[in-house]
Order: structure tokens, then C-alpha cells, then sequence
């Protein structure tokens, strides 16, 4: 049987949460699928993480403006002809023209995800217009859409105003093999992974460090994006910026503890990924994050907006190495328990397959 081709429009192919799952997806899903990209802004970064991988990438870019861009939707229908995939896969709010543009006799099966809110999008006042948009292109006969995390669909549901049965809650999941929980000592190293965009608040973890004023610590900022030079610009001292890495196991491994500071996230990679590697967390309580670590690490989750809290929670657990190492094995058990990749392959797998009508299509099938 030929491989299925899976088409994914992404608002940008810049490396980022989305942009790393899909990556694992596709190295886990292997020789039963082939994969399109394309980037509405043109970036296509995020395959470099990735070289070996056998992607096609499609170049080009969208234009920006209105809502629905004539040109923009010639253009997608002209690539769905071209390529002809099996499935269209799109993502987030600058993707969706695409269920526009997949229309008529020859419409192809589609899955939208969400994976959260940009600074332009505050998921408890979203704009209006946006708002209005989503709960008419959701109603879209056949279209079927993912949520990584309870937050984001319970707004699909309430908000969004989508059937259930055409909603999946697919939480992401991490090679837990790949990041080893393992004794920390010496100095503490606080690390945080992001893309260094606004809504990621690094310069609120940099405050909350400076104030938590930890002798001998270290932050390190592993990630890049617009916000860098601003942040370097700071010049705080012990904060290192180790820029955009495609394996980030290693620098986990050099952390004592594990730090976020975002104003929105849904259910955060590199949580589970720091989790897995056997972190105690201080974090802010945004979308499933005070959920996904364990019961006892909860206390350590904070108030978006409450940087002192948040240098509390960083002085607390760095101040007691016992109790650090007990929440870091608590949550490496229950990143493995819980967030496995395997269990998310399954269920990817198993919902592209009912989407396309291919049910004798697995795994195995192309081994």
C-alpha cells in the first residue's frame, strides 16, 4: 500500500511547540505516511531540527491582510490540485483560509488544530471578529479538530461552540526515553524552553530570577525568537542564552530545576519534556500546567502576573535539594506514566486513519 500523504499548513514553520510535535509525529509515524509543508509566512525553519527527515517543503508564502484573501485561496486550492494529498492538516488561527479554500466536490478530509494564543489573543477575551470566524468555519461538515490540552477544549466546546464528536483532546507526549532523570547537585541552574515571543514572558522569569537572588545560580534560556535581543540587552547577570537547539536533552540534563513564565500556554512540550527529565517545576498557571505536574509540585505553580510568586516558588525549591529531587522523580514517573510518545503516536495514527477512510492503514502495515 502507498503511503498516505499528509498535507500540513502551518501560520509558520518557525521551531515551536506545534512545530516540534509535528516533527516527532512524523519520525514516529515513519515510512506509512509521506508529509507537505507549507508556512503561510514563508518559514520553514523548523525542518533543520530535522535533516533527516524526508519532508517536502513547499516554499512560498500567503499574503497578509483581510480575513479571506482571494489570491491566498487560489493559491491553496491551486497546491491541494498539485499535490493532492490524502488529508489536509492545519494549524492555528493564520492557517484558516484553508478550510475556505477546501471546499466543493473535490474537498479533502481536514483536521484543524489549536494549540493556543498568540499576544494578539487573549483566550479569555478573544476578538471578536476571530471569535465569529471560528464558530462558522468549525461548522464546517467533516471538518474534525485536535486540543493538546482540557483548557483549550472546553473553549473548542463552549466558546467555539463545536460538536463534540468532531473534537479530539490528544495530549502531546515525549520520547520520555530520550531525557534522563537522573541526581542533581552543585549550584542551582534554572532553565526554561521557549520560543522568545512576547506571550512567553522571559523577561518576567529574568526578573523573577533577579529578585529571587539564589547564590551561585545560573538561568538558562534555551530557545530563540524576536524577543532575544531585547532580552540579552538586559545583561543580567548568571542568565546564559544558549539560542534554538533541536535536541534539547542535553541542556536539561544540566538543570537543577525547570522554570516557566508564560502568559498563555495550552499543554507545554517542554514541561513534559523537563518533566521526563526528572525537574522539579516553578511555573505560572496557565492552561493544563498546574495539572500536569504532580500534586505536591502544584503549590510551586503561580499567578500569571505575580512575578514576586513566582521568584517565591523559585526560592523555595532551591533552597530544599531534598524536596527538589523528590518532586523532580515524582514527575519523571508521571511524565512516563502519562505523556508517553507511544500513546500519542496510537491515537494520531488511529484518528488521520478514520479520517481518510484507510483502515487497514497502520503502522506496522509498512514495516
Amino acid at each position: 500500500m502507498q503511503p498516505a500523504h499528509l498535507f500540513w499548513a502551518f501560520s509558520t514553520f518557525e521551531l515551536g511547540g506545534a512545530q516540534r510535535r509535528f516533527l516527532t509525529l512524523a519520525e514516529a509515524l515513519g515510512p506509512a505516511y509521506r508529509h507537505s509543508v507549507f508556512a503561510m509566512d514563508g518559514c520553514l525553519d523548523a525542518a533543520k531540527a530535522a535533516p533527516h527527515l524526508p519532508l517536502t517543503l513547499i516554499e512560498g508564502h500567503a499574503q497578509k491582510g483581510a480575513l479571506v484573501s482571494r489570491a491566498n485561496l487560489a493559491m491553496m486550492r491551486r497546491m491541494l490540485a498539485d499535490h493532492q494529498p490524502d488529508l489536509l492538516l492545519t494549524a492555528n488561527w493564520g492557517s484558516i483560509e484553508w478550510i475556505i479554500a477546501n471546499t466543493g466536490t473535490l474537498a479533502i478530509p481536514q483536521i484543524h488544530f489549536e494549540d493556543g494564543f498568540g499576544p494578539d489573543e487573549r483566550p479569555d477575551a478573544q476578538n471578536p471578529k476571530r471569535l465569529w470566524a471560528r464558530r462558522v468555519l468549525f461548522q464546517k461538515p467533516g471538518l474534525h479538530c485536535v486540543a493538546p490540552s482540557h483548557v483549550l477544549a472546553a473553549t473548542y466546546r463552549t466558546v467555539w461552540k463545536l460538536s463534540a464528536h468532531r473534537l479530539h483532546l490528544i495530549p502531546n507526549g515525549v520520547d520520555c526515553t530520550r531525557f534522563a532523570a537522573h541526581p542533581r547537585s552543585g549550584p542551582p541552574v534554572i532553565g526554561t524552553v521557549a520560543a522568545l515571543r512576547p506571550e512567553k514572558r522571559i523577561d518576567r522569569l529574568i526578573d523573577a530570577f533577579q529578585r529571587a537572588a539564589i547564590p551561585d545560580a545560573r538561568l538558562l534560556i534555551v530557545g530563540d525568537g524576536p524577543e532575544r535581543a531585547a532580552l540579552e540587552a538586559l545583561a543580567v547577570p548568571g542568565v546564559e542564552f544558549m539560542g534554538a537547539l533541536g535536541d534539547v536533552a542535553p541542556c536539561l540534563a544540566r538543570m537543577t530545576h525547570f522554570a516557566m513564565s508564560s502568559d498563555t500556554e495550552q499543554m507545554p512540550i517542554s514541561l513534559v519534556e523537563a518533566m521526563a527529565s526528572g525537574l522539579p517545576v516553578a511555573a505560572t498557571d496557565v492552561g493544563d500546567t498546574k495539572s500536569m505536574v504532580t500534586a505536591e509540585n502544584q503549590r510551586f505553580i503561580t499567578a500569571p502576573g505575580d512575578t514576586d510568586a513566582l521568584a517565591d516558588a523559585l526560592t523555595a525549591l532551591t533552597s530544599d535539594p531534598a524536596l527538589s529531587a523528590r518532586l523532580g522523580e515524582e514527575n519523571a514517573h508521571k511524565a512516563r506514566r502519562e505523556y508517553a510518545l507511544d500513546t500519542m503516536v496510537t491515537r494520531y495514527d488511529a484518528l488521520f486513519r478514520a479520517r481518510m477512510g484507510r483502515g487497514g492503514l497502520s503502522l506496522q502495515a509498512a514495516e
